[in-house]
């Protein structure tokens, strides 16, 4: 039935809404939705779940299963027989105001004598031959996305329209290809023709296909979501299209959907949930149908606005005016589209980014969403306004709205589920208002969020859908007034919003925020807010003494995991000591154990999913980096950052602050900033990385993101002792399972002990220090040595800390060798205390004087005998002579040793720093003595002394 299947396909964009009402307390578990079944006695997670993608959901348990939503409301609500899916429908249709269609009787007897699950469409004539069961084929083959590295080559051609005149790959929000689509131009008079390419596997094998993937399908242009966080996302119809419209918007996300003009409900729009989206339509009654169909879907998927744009608008001529040597976009009249056309057609137009920039200000280039005015209200309807007064009930079974009655009288509406308003919420500028408010899901577990001012923008749908998404009850055709009730309230309490875990406020009003509440004692009440409701990553599983018990007495005997984890407790210690943030990463072999170290450390705050990657965005490394604050950032996979960037990365996470970008006004916005510590994993360092791209890393870089080895030296990777394990892997194993069951409530537990002995804590940790770096480093140790000794010196303070207070359970000094471990390690890799520079400088004039001594450099001896055959050289350097004991002394031209030898340092600074080494002649003032070179003279030179090649760890 075609209102089954409207519902059905609806309800798919809105699933967490959809989820929250009927099997409200369940978690996410990658694409699946794991939740205890409520029509039987479920003790657990684990054997009833829902797909979020296509909707699909079993119950293992007793083997009941369905292909979407409408199936499972039937299911739940224990509707069977003639009629239940359409009871079902009409059931979610009322959850999601969806308008009843007039039922057709005997279709719908015909229709809903079926299982659970078959309320799907059945495929067309056109695409019965590819119509798939939910993530499969029937046959047992499965739709894989995204498409794993090691997956076979896709074909180069299809077997009957040949090779494609184009390949557009459909990526996820990470860049990773999800499945392609492939277009054949045809000659003229010819229609072109398309054909998606997916993966499927079966049984270990994969082959490549030339059919749709399984269930709904991911969107085309998903990356642009992440590099474009704040812009509105627009839609078009076609690749070819969203590449034309890209060069007209550069900096905003173009997407398209699979499958032409009658696909849009086949595609997955829940990425766009809460963004600003644009619709340019084809010019033709099938674009206008597809737009409509698609703000339909964006609705559902709850994007924050949809607009169309009026392409009866682009009836515009572009051209540029010049004013002297600079030219200006200008948009005239000009001829409409032709029909059929779409953005492709403006840019062979001429049509360029700053044309459609000079559109975009004008006011009318959207369709119009004005509803025709309002019947003018009676003077009765007035006169009963002034004598009855409309409004809003807060009792314990809910919020009630009194409206008036014909006769005069107030009636009671139910509207939703106890809703209070507890407070005015803003950030620390006092911007960003919201309303805080709370209320308890079905599962009765409380629930305390703001609603963002903003939300209430335009219908305010917005706002209810954040409600619903957390579990609010609400009832049908009310959400209007739950907005009005919302922004109705004035409470006199007020609260403080910020996007940024870890500590605020100062002295006694010292609070540590994070995503589910914060820590502390504070005469304002601090909330942690964040664009993604489903954000947090200080999550908690089982009790401290069984993370004590069962993770963290396996870090004993291991230096590279008990350091792991001092980290984790190091990082909300930085703010009392006003230290700068900085990192580790662990450098070692694949399969080594890094990976299960980053697990280790994160389980301090968090679940496995609190571990990140370094594939990533400027942006999203900063919103990242955020949401760590005062708490450490594991990160994993080095490699999978380009290299280009690396070192800048490494630089921002261990400076604390984002970069500087300019507001809508020209102005510069408020600039991010953090503390952390960051706890890296590679096969290869960071010069190592950036090398690839012929780059060096400035040792500044090296020093906030110490490299240590993770090889502990015993064969078995990062691990020493395996705890009665046969090998390395099986340890590993069993710390995976480990930090899969318990994790999360070490973390608060030291947040409170910090705070309780917050006073003492700054003299304790310098004592640490002190000793630190007397364990560890000589009286000649750099200021290099000395800082990153300071940071690994915390670590260790840091782990015994949490010893002392019960929170590890390690014998005392375990967490401090552990650092003095990793510290010696780090040390030997770096090449010594010494300054890194220094060293540097020091092989860079060994390795010129090794690579040219013999070439550019003429021998003083041979220019002392009057030999017309002695060989000149050539792009000269200058002198070198024998001394007494026989050893050679150079003499370096001026312009030779600032231009070459000194090439990318201060060559002041390498003379001096030879001077000092006794290296080179010269003094504090005259760093180039005068000397008598044969046949030029008394000139100026650097001379260098045998002495450079003295000992290795220069």
């Amino acid at each position: 039935m075609l209102y089954i299947k409207k519902v059905a396909s609806i309800a798919l964009g809105a699933i967490n809404g959809v989820l929250a009402q009927w099997l409200p307390g369940g978690k996410k578990e990658g694409c699946e939705y794991v939740v205890r079944n409520p029509t039987r006695a479920d003790e657990k997670l684990g054997s009833f779940s829902i797909n979020l993608n296509i909707g699909e959901w079993s119950d293992f348990a007793t083997h009941a299963r369905g292909k979407d939503l409408v199936s499972l409301v039937a299911y739940l609500e224990g509707y069977q027989g003639d009629g239940a899916q359409y009871a079902a429908a009409k059931k979610l249709g009322e959850f999601l105001n969806i308008p009843l269609d007039k039922p057709n009787s005997q279709n719908r007897v015909k229709n809903d004598s079926k299982e659970f699950g078959d309320s799907n469409p059945p495929a067309s004539r056109k695409e019965s031959s590819n119509a798939e069961n939910p993530g499969g084929d029937g046959d047992g083959w499965q739709c894989v996305m995204p498409v794993p590295d090691n997956a076979p080559k896709p074909p180069a051609a299809h077997s009957k329209h040949g090779k494609p005149s184009k390949r557009y790959p459909y990526h996820d929000k990470d860049g990773r290809v999800n499945f392609y689509h492939d277009r054949y131009d045809k000659p003229k008079g010819e229609k072109k023709q398309f054909s998606p390419l997916t993966l499927w596997e079966k049984d270990g094998k994969r082959e490549w296909r030339f059919k749709v993937p399984s269930g709904l399908r991911p969107l085309y242009g998903l990356p642009g979501l992440l590099q474009y966080p704040d812009a509105e996302c627009w839609f078009v119809e076609g690749e070819k299209a969203a590449e034309a419209l890209q060069k007209l918007l550069p900096d905003h996300p173009i997407l398209c959907w699979q499958g032409g003009s009658q696909a849009v409900p086949k595609s997955d729009y829940s990425p766009l949930n809460g963004r600003d989206c644009i619709i340019f339509p084809d010019n033709d009654l099938a674009g206008k149908k597809a737009a409509n169909d698609l703000m339909k879907q964006l609705t559902a998927a709850c994007a924050r606005s949809v607009r169309v744009l009026d392409v009866e608008k682009l009836a515009l001529a572009p051209g540029w005016q010049s004013e002297g040597k600079d030219s200006t976009a200008t948009l005239s009249d000009g001829e409409p589209l032709a029909v059929g056309d779409d953005a492709a057609d403006l840019v062979e137009r001429g049509w360029k980014a700053e044309h459609f920039s000079l559109l975009m200000k004008r006011e009318d280039v959207f369709v119009s969403t004005d509803t025709k005015a309002a019947k003018p209200a009676s003077t009765n309807d007035e006169q009963q306004s002034e004598t009855v007064r409309r409004g809003f009930e807060l009792f314990n079974d809910g919020l009630y709205f009194l409206e008036p009655t014909k006769d005069g009288r107030l009636r009671r509406r139910k509207v939703c589920a106890p809703l209070e308003v507890l407070a005015l919420a803003r950030d620390v500028d006092s911007r960003e208002w919201g309303t805080l408010v709370r209320f308890s899901d079905p599962d009765n577990k409380v629930k305390q969020l703001v609603i963002p001012a903003r939300s209430f923008n335009g219908d305010g749908l917005e706002a209810s859908g954040r409600l619903l998404s957390e579990g609010l009850t609400i009832a049908p055709k009310s959400r209007q007034l739950v907005i009005e009730y919302l922004q109705t309230q004035n409470p006199e309490k007020r609260a403080r919003t910020t996007n940024r875990t870890g500590w605020h406020g100062v002295n006694n009003d010292l609070v540590f925020v994070l995503p589910d509440g914060s820590i502390g004692q504070s005469d304002d009440e601090w909330l942690f807010s964040d664009s993604k409701p489903d954000s947090s990553l200080f999550r908690q599983r089982g009790t401290l003494k069984q993370w004590r018990d069962h993770v963290a007495a396996l870090c004993v005997g291991n230096s590279r995991l008990t350091f792991a984890v001092s980290v984790a407790f190091a990082a909300p210690l930085l703010h009392l000591i006003e230290m700068e943030s900085g990192g580790f990463h662990y450098r070692g072999t694949t399969s080594s154990g890094k990976t299960s170290a980053l697990f280790m450390a994160g389980s301090v705050c968090g679940s496995p999913e609190y571990l990140q990657r370094w594939r990533s965005t400027d942006n999203g490394l900063e919103s990242t980096a955020l949401s760590h604050c005062d708490a450490i950032l594991t990160l994993d996979e080095l490699k999978m950052i380009d290299a280009r960037i690396a070192g800048e990365s490494a630089y921002m996470l261990a400076n604390g602050s984002a970069k500087v970008r300019a507001n809508q006004n020209g102005g510069a916005r408020n600039t991010a900033k953090w503390r952390l510590l960051f706890l890296s994993a590679g096969e290869l360092s960071l010069s190592q990385h950036v090398a690839e791209v012929g780059k060096k890393t400035p040792a500044g870089a090296e020093l906030r993101m110490a490299d240590i080895p993770a090889d502990a030296g015993h064969g078995l990777g990062c691990f020493e002792n395996l705890h009665g394990f046969e090998n390395g892997h099986e340890f590993a194993k069993a710390l995976g399972a480990m930090v899969n069951k318990y994790y999360g409530t070490a973390f608060p537990a030291f947040i409170e002990h910090v705070l309780k002995n917050r006073e003492s804590l700054r003299d304790s940790l310098a004592d640490a220090r002190l000793k630190f770096e007397k364990a560890t480093l000589t009286s000649e140790a750099s200021g290099q040595a000395q800082r990153v000794a300071a940071r690994f010196a915390l670590a260790g303070a840091a782990g015994e800390l949490a010893t002392e207070w019960g929170i590890t359970g390690w014998q005392p000094g375990e967490a401090m060798q552990a650092a003095i471990t990793c510290f010696k390690a780090w040390l030997q890799a770096f090449g010594g205390e010494g300054s890194k520079e220094d060293r540097a400088m020091i092989e860079q004039v060994r390795h010129f004087l090794e690579l040219h001594g013999e070439a550019r450099f003429t021998d003083i001896e041979r220019t002392v005998v009057d030999d017309n055959h002695t060989p000149r050289t050539m792009n000269k350097a200058g002198f070198r002579e024998k001394n007494h004991d026989g050893n050679l002394e150079y003499y370096c031209y001026p312009e030779v040793f600032k231009a070459e030898i000194c090439k990318g340092f201060d060559y002041r600074a390498v003379a001096r720093l030879l001077i000092e080494r006794g290296f080179m002649k010269g003094d504090g003032k005259n760093l180039q003595p005068k000397v008598n070179l044969p046949g030029e003279g008394r000139k100026r030179v650097f001379h260098v002394l045998p002495t450079i090649w003295g000992g290795e760890n220069d």
